[in-house]
């Protein structure tokens, strides 16, 4: 089971992983040069990844932002006539009363 600190352990120990696994790398026997070019290689790999999937999202998230925006146009269009609707009626009474006391 699992405390409050949970969340925090697990993410202690992701980031030691990182940390053990960067340090692994790096004191590896192989040549300065050699990891160097392995480590770019990987970032470069790592880097168009995230960024092919945040576009991927972006886009989704443009999509979805979209619809809302189209849905909400619509109910306040709705809202905008039912108030223009109800301000005419009841405009229409008052002057209708107006002329009722004029006579």
């Amino acid at each position: 089971m699992c405390n409050r600190n949970c969340g925090s352990n697990v993410a202690a120990f992701l980031l030691g992983a990182l940390i053990g696994a960067a340090a692994g790398v790096l004191f590896a026997p192989a040549k300065g040069e050699t990891t160097r070019r392995k480590l770019k290689r990987w970032a470069d790999e790592t880097y168009e990844d995230q960024k092919e999937y945040m576009l991927e999202h972006a886009r989704d998230f443009k999509n979805k932002a979209k619809e809302h925006f189209e849905d909400a146009r619509e109910k306040f269009n709705e809202g905008k006539e039912k108030a223009v609707k109800e301000f005419n009626r009841r405009k229409d009474e008052i002057v209708a009363k107006f002329r009722k006391e004029e006579n």
